[in-house]
């Protein structure tokens, strides 16, 4: 990721207490932040009871890249990146 200058972030509706254990337990080298109301969730639509893990690339400019639920390879993901 940053042979591509990305950087990784993982959103959660979990408290940040709740984040920091699940970080510490897999050794996560990127931050989770809180998503409480569940508003970024929503705006990727993302939310609801049955989602998986959703993956998204975003651009710079804003622009969605590469988008999949499940677990895609880092490989995978970074073939979108420009």
């Amino acid at each position: 990721m940053k042979s591509k200058n990305a950087v990784v972030y993982g959103v959660n509706p979990g408290s940040a207490a709740s984040h920091k254990k699940f970080i510490d337990k897999n050794r996560l080298e990127f931050p989770l932040l809180v998503d409480t109301g569940q508003d970024v969730a929503r705006l990727y639509n993302a939310n609801g009871i049955l989602v998986k893990r959703t993956v998204y690339l975003i651009d710079p400019e804003g622009v969605i890249r590469f988008a999949q639920r499940g677990m895609p390879s880092p490989l995978e993901i970074l073939k979108s990146a420009r």
